[in-house]
């Protein structure tokens, strides 16, 4: 029985040598061939929904480069918009925004600190 890690570079491995591949197909291949258990499976496809939120991140954030966008305001745009999805009062979609400017922040310095010692 492969493990995750073997199952989950194979499918990347296969996309990476030809990514103009259809994901779901290459996922539909990769399972048959593994003979893959129902929670293996089930892993998989959790992945792939994982695979595809990135995708569709960074096809976002290419678009709003394109448009002159900055990565700091494509970010905004995004919180905002799952904050609608949420049903998230104004008010709460400015904290959640100025508590996420903060975080980073906070990671930054750190790491900058981290790489200076």
């Amino acid at each position: 029985m492969e493990t995750f890690d073997d199952i989950l570079t194979s499918v990347l491995k296969s996309i990476e040598d030809n990514p103009s591949a259809n994901v779901e197909e290459v996922i539909t291949t990769k399972m048959a061939e593994m003979r893959l258990s129902d929670e293996g499976k089930r892993i998989l496809a959790e992945t792939n929904a994982h695979l595809k939120g990135f995708e569709a991140a960074y096809q976002s954030l290419k678009a709003a480069k394109d448009k002159g966008e900055t990565r700091t305001q494509w970010l905004q745009e995004e919180v905002y918009k799952i904050g609608e999805k949420n049903q998230l009062t104004d008010e709460q979609k400015e904290q959640l925004i100025n508590d996420l400017a903060t975080q980073t922040e906070s990671i930054i310095e750190t790491t900058l600190n981290s790489e200076k010692e």
